[in-house]
């Protein structure tokens, strides 16, 4: 399968658009299927751009490409199409990028917006030396989307996850681990927030200028918003503390961005 991906669907088709499910995650906040079948009512495409369930070696790794099979299987009882999207912690998911109406519209999961994925994650801020190193080996990543997207999976899988947690009974001091250590990485996550709208749309700009509609996971946090003419789209997660959102697309053109409603 390519790394990007060139979709046409058919006229008046229904493409709905999520991200970031981490199916099997401890944190995931999809407790039954209800919530998400709905979401396959009426729809001929769905797209998740990223981070479905957990495909790196780690403790959710089973129960999450088990979880991954069910969906796949109830989006294919149900005749509706299913686009899996790479994200950084699926990189073993073959596309990255895909393209829709001649690339009118662009979905990617937006770990690729950092040369290193994740700024904020304790891979990252525990492993920089090789994360440079890594980088020095993709001199074509500032210009080249190919490349940069094959960075991106190569930092995906450049180490195993950082479980700083394991061992921690407590639940408060799980999630305060969780989140503000080491310092930089509250930190770090609050500036990606702010800045992840406009760091895609000049990176649409920088690789994809014909695009109108560009939509993204990675970030956890819902955005839609107009940068000049370019709508830049985030889906949220569902996530604890998080939320989900889907943005629906039919002919080229955006249709509506919502909140997954709560079952």
């Amino acid at each position: 399968m390519p790394l990007i991906l060139d979709i046409e669907p058919p006229p008046g088709a229904l493409v709905r658009v999520i991200s970031d499910l981490h199916l099997g995650h401890e944190r995931c906040e999809l407790r039954d299927w209800s919530r998400l079948e709905a979401l396959l009512a009426g729809v001929h495409t769905l797209v998740v751009a990223g981070d479905l369930a957990e495909g790196r070696v780690c403790a959710w790794r089973e129960r999450g490409q088990a979880l991954r099979d069910e969906l796949r299987e109830r989006c294919r009882s149900r005749g509706v199409q299913l686009v899996e999207l790479a994200g950084n912690h699926d990189p073993e998911t073959e596309p990255m990028l895909a393209r829709l109406w001649g690339g009118r519209v662009t979905i990617m999961h937006g770990h690729c917006l950092f040369k290193v994925v994740a700024p904020w994650s304790w891979e990252y801020l525990h492993h920089k030396a090789a994360c440079r190193a890594l980088i020095a080996r993709f001199p074509d990543c500032e210009h080249d989307l190919r490349s940069r997207l094959k960075l991106a999976r190569a930092m995906s899988r450049l180490t195993p996850p950082v479980m700083r947690r394991e061992g921690i009974r407590n639940p408060l001091l799980r999630g305060l681990l969780h989140c503000f250590w080491p310092p930089q990485r509250p930190l770090s996550i609050i500036l990606c927030w702010l800045l992840c709208g406009r760091l895609a749309e000049r990176f649409a700009r920088r690789f994809f200028p014909q695009t109108q509609v560009l939509i993204f996971g990675h970030f956890h946090r819902g955005l839609c918003r107009r940068y000049g003419q370019r709508l830049i789209c985030n889906t949220g997660a569902w996530f604890r503390h998080a939320r989900p959102y889907y943005v629906d697309l039919r002919d080229g053109a955006f249709v509506r961005y919502r909140r997954v409603p709560k079952s």
